[in-house]
């Protein structure tokens, strides 16, 4: 379905604001639409509309600046904890499959990837098949062989450059794995 509303210039979003909190700085809320933008700012200040009985009238831009740094504080506060979360859960699951399958390496074998994705529908399943031998595990083992030749980015894969078998321990990092040494 096409979209039907026309956009709205900076200055008539100055305006729009007005609904939502009282302010006489209009180059301040200007500078702000052009930064956080119309859509996220009029959240807020629908947010600030519904605690109108708390503030006795709309409240002021102070109030919705502190509100929206508030708000940009507390994703920062989370997204930093969940990153924690994420590299630990990665590292655990890493290490858990590395320790049950005996292969440092494991996500370097075919055989633990199940390339169908377990589709039951023949063509999306040739589809998965497909993708995963031309892209997905082509590009896989050649991030990893990159990965391995970057002596200035990985100095601690040394030992494989030279051939020398190690232990290790992987972490998983997004799509790639780290690996970091690892002494028994």
């Amino acid at each position: 379905m096409p979209n039907t509303e026309l956009p709205i210039d900076l200055e008539n979003q100055v305006v729009l604001m007005k609904k939502y909190v009282n302010f006489r700085q209009r180059k301040k809320m200007r500078d702000f639409l052009g930064y956080a933008g119309y859509f996220r700012a009029s959240r807020y200040g629908k947010y600030l509309l519904t605690q109108v009985n708390a503030f006795g009238s709309k409240a002021d831009a102070k109030v919705f600046f502190t509100l929206y740094d508030f708000d940009v504080q507390l994703r920062l506060l989370l997204f930093e904890y969940c990153k924690k979360a994420e590299v630990y859960f990665k590292s655990a699951i890493a290490n858990a499959v590395s320790l049950k399958t005996g292969d440092a390496g494991f996500y370097l074998d075919r055989q633990y990837y199940t390339p169908t994705k377990s589709e039951k529908d023949k063509k999306t399943r040739n589809r998965n098949v497909s993708f995963f031998n031309t892209k997905f595990f082509v590009s896989l083992t050649d991030d990893e062989e990159k990965l391995r030749r970057d002596v200035v980015k990985h100095p601690e894969l040394k030992e494989y450059r030279r051939g020398e078998p190690v232990k290790i321990m992987y972490c998983l990092s997004g799509r790639h794995f780290l690996i970091l040494k690892w002494e028994p």
